[in-house]
């Protein structure tokens, strides 16, 4: 009788032990869920993040190469009122024509702001203007309070100031 009563309290402390095992398993699988869940939840907000970026960064470069070829159109129509210009201008969403020069601009399409600078110098070379179309955006990014616009697309050109088909 004593052995028995002896294997009952044995196969009790048993249970109890792997009872305690169980729990311990179940806390640590939800813990390594909950870690993968959350590597995975920062990986989608970061693949999202990079894509607006890219969007952004795609968009400036676009309007960067429509602002070249604007300027390039004004040039075209007046050789001679495209080689007195000099200064910065604001070129806008729809805009044909640049206007007068301005000491900034604001944003003019959409969320970006596409400036053009011609410089009447010689820095490319002789009768030749040097064109500077940048457009800046901005995003979450971005973190000083004085230039929001952190993000910019670049594209120099030099263009000529002279005509090159001789009228007759």
């Amino acid at each position: 009788m004593e052995q028995v009563l002896w294997l009952l309290i044995e196969s009790m402390k048993v249970k109890k032990i792997e009872l305690g095992q169980t729990l311990i398993e179940t806390l640590a699988a939800l813990a390594v869920m909950s870690i993968v869940l959350s590597a995975i939840a920062v990986a989608v907000t970061t693949s999202l993040s990079n894509a607006e970026y890219n969007r952004d960064q795609t968009l400036a470069t676009k309007y960067a190469q429509q602002g070249t070829e604007i300027v390039r159109q004004v040039r075209d129509a007046d050789y001679t009122a495209f080689s007195q210009k000099n200064g910065i201008y604001c070129l806008g969403k729809g805009q044909t024509s640049l206007g007068s020069p301005l000491s900034g601009c604001t944003p003019n399409i959409d969320n970006f702001v596409r400036s053009v600078q011609i410089q009447q110098i010689p820095g490319c070379s002789a009768n030749v203007a040097k064109v500077t179309i940048s457009v800046a955006f901005s995003n979450g990014k971005c973190t000083n309070p004085t230039n929001p616009y952190c993000h910019a697309q670049i594209e120099t050109s030099c263009l000529s100031t002279l005509n090159p088909v001789q009228v007759p």
